[in-house]
């Protein structure tokens, strides 16, 4: 017998509760109470649940749908800005740290580097987090703790940007952050700043200016080598996994932007140590760039004369 019209049908399929601005819920426990706003938007971090035991690939993308993709024009504008300016770019610092490098070799072969107290421990610190996630010993807290890192960083970055934060959720499976912000900072900002890194750092010198003690250089280093690693092993994770965060600014430009910001962070590290100089770099730069300019501009003479 056919069911009258107004009569709802009997779906287990859980229904969106506002409307058609997030897709139905797969999971009990995800977030109901926050409304969708014009101006709001919720930076969500999905912690793909294969890590931790095997279900369908296309699971590992948020159910939700609270950000945009950009479309159109901007979409358009941001990947000629991240193939034509941001990608010649970082192959240029790319080279020029080579040089740097190179020209390096006298001081990194010496051993007396390798045994000094900040290249030492800088290296156990490193040692044992690879140590730690070799053997699984703590993964649970290292996925925390790095879940927690990207939200606080959204948040941060936002509240940097002059924006409001609403809301902060950090578990295993994944986070978010709702905040009015809206930018590629607020975006990207996870991928490129070691919150971590800096909270020890910052922690420390707080500590030893407030009561000085021994032994200061050796947990000093030995904490940046061990968040300074966290933070590279992390993002080189999740970047291969669509995340939000990149796929809303356009991969190839957030891409970009990633790995620029990284290059200049490590810049400022082998600077810190020692291995190369500043000035040094930019001469090196300079010449890079110029001999990649020339090599670019022969070639496309070349291609025209082939027309």
């Amino acid at each position: 017998m056919n069911r009258p019209r107004h009569t709802k049908s009997r779906s287990r399929t859980p229904q969106p509760e506002f409307g058609d601005w997030r897709l139905p819920v797969k999971r009990p426990h995800e977030v109901e109470h926050l409304k969708p706003t014009p101006v709001n938007m919720i930076r969500r971090f999905k912690v793909q649940a294969a890590y931790w035991q095997s279900v369908e690939p296309s699971y590992g993308m948020d159910e939700v749908a609270d950000w945009q993709p950009i479309h159109g024009w901007k979409r358009a504008i941001r990947l000629v800005i991240g193939l034509c300016a941001l990608l010649p770019l970082s192959v240029v610092m790319v080279f020029a740290l080579l040089q740097q490098l190179y020209h390096a070799a006298p001081v990194v072969g010496n051993l007396a580097f390798w045994q000094s107290e900040q290249v030492w421990f800088s290296i156990m610190g490193a040692l044992v987090f690879v140590s730690v996630k070799y053997f699984r010993l703590i993964d649970p807290i290292l996925m925390f703790a790095y879940v927690a890192g990207h939200e606080f960083t959204h948040a941060l970055a936002a509240l940097l940007s002059f924006g409001k934060v609403q809301a902060v959720s950090v578990d295993l499976e994944g986070g978010y952050v709702d905040t009015d912000a809206d930018n590629v900072f607020v975006s990207l900002a996870p991928y490129f700043v070691p919150l971590w890194m800096l909270v020890w750092l910052s922690c420390f010198f707080i500590a030893n200016w407030l009561v000085p003690f021994e032994d200061f250089e050796a947990w000093f280093y030995a904490g940046f080598g061990f968040w300074w690693v966290f933070h590279l092993y992390w993002t080189l994770w999740v970047i291969p996994r669509e995340q939000p965060d990149l796929l809303e600014n356009g991969v190839v430009f957030s891409f970009m932007i990633i790995m620029l910001t990284n290059i200049a962070a490590l810049l400022l590290v082998l600077r810190c140590f020692g291995v190369i100089s500043l000035r040094g770099y930019a001469q090196d730069f300079q010449a890079c760039a110029q001999d990649i300019y020339l090599t670019y501009h022969d070639l496309v003479l070349w291609i025209l004369q082939q027309i």
